[in-house]
């Protein structure tokens, strides 16, 4: 992955199936009202994200040219509060990370003063962190073994819940299992882009399965696309969510009416939120899932969250924020 560009919104299979997104993406960066950083009034803003102590970074990337505060006239949707795009208003067209402050920072009816809902902006903030890092500097993301490790097993368990919520695997530990080694192998290999030398080894000791078991689940992830008759050069399982849910369904043995991406994106949503839907397939969401619930913002079904990701949720938000701090 080092030598490639990490995926992109465009990569996705979510993405592509909502040409809405693009255009209110695209608006935004246009036309929204950019929050003023110069102001007397924006030092309150300031302060409040120093007042936290979570990380003497946030101030830096707050007050940064390439953290964009939008006051958008729409609010943007649930999944897109952050994303990293270029900024083709500026004159340098620099990728740059924007954050959508609709019922973040507003403006008193009374003064010239800035109201802050300082948790969600902090949330705000480390995901901007996390995405300009991701889109400018991927080697500092894939180089910390313990981050990525951390990621993968969230994702796992996030992935097996809502498959054990629709079929029912953890009467069987053997399938609840295979469910954990291959959602961490879709995670390292379809949204890190690792290959499958790195990616086993995680995806086998989060699993807790032996290398034959793993080595075997692969092979039959390959032959399931055999079957559905796709072309040898496109047959990766882990391509996009959509592929994954199929080739699982195939090796699973799942009923076809049951096991669907589109009910796995519905379910996903109604269980952990509606802003995290592009978890399912690109990292910096994923990441935010876990760092919004650590931060306490209720962003989105943060008990949910806390209880199906449990510890691995909280060591992985450490590790941005370390992460975070140093490239401060």
């Amino acid at each position: 992955m080092s030598e490639n560009m990490p995926k992109l919104y465009s990569d996705t299979y979510i993405f592509s199936k909502y040409p809405q997104y693009t255009k209110a993406l695209t608006a935004a960066i246009m036309q929204d009202p950019i929050i003023d950083k110069s102001t007397d009034a924006f030092k309150d803003v300031e302060y409040e994200v120093k007042r936290t102590r979570v990380s003497d970074s946030l101030v830096r990337i707050l007050m940064s040219s390439n953290t964009v505060l939008l006051d958008c006239e729409d609010p943007l949707p649930r999944a897109f509060k952050v994303f990293c795009a270029r900024d083709f208003r500026s004159n340098d067209r620099k990728i740059r990370a924007f954050i959508d402050c609709t019922g973040v920072i507003t403006k008193s009816n009374k003064s010239s003063a800035l109201i802050v809902e300082e948790t969600k902006l902090i949330s705000h903030l480390i995901n901007a962190a996390i995405s300009m890092v991701y889109h400018k500097a991927y080697s500092n993301i894939e180089r910390r073994q313990f981050l990525v490790v951390k990621a993968a097993t969230c994702f796992a368990k996030a992935f097996t819940h809502i498959i054990d919520y629709l079929v029912k695997i953890s009467i069987q530990e053997t399938s609840k299992a295979k469910v954990l080694y291959l959602s961490a192998m879709y995670f390292l290999e379809g949204i890190m882009g690792f290959d499958e030398t790195k990616s086993q080894p995680i995806a086998k000791k989060i699993a807790e399965i032996s290398d034959r078991e793993a080595s075997m689940l692969n092979i039959l992830m390959d032959k399931a696309m055999r079957v559905k008759g796709v072309n040898k050069e496109d047959a990766n399982p882990f391509e996009n969510i959509k592929k994954f849910t199929e080739a699982l369904r195939e090796v699973m043995h799942f009923r076809k009416e049951i096991i669907t991406v589109d009910i796995i994106m519905e379910k996903w949503m109604s269980l952990y939120g509606v802003g995290t839907v592009l978890a399912l397939e690109y990292f910096p969401a994923l990441s935010a899932m876990m760092t919004d619930a650590y931060i306490g913002g209720y962003i989105n079904n943060q008990r949910t969250i806390e209880t199906v990701c449990k510890v691995d949720m909280v060591e992985y938000s450490k590790e941005c924020l370390a992460l975070i701090d140093g490239i401060a």
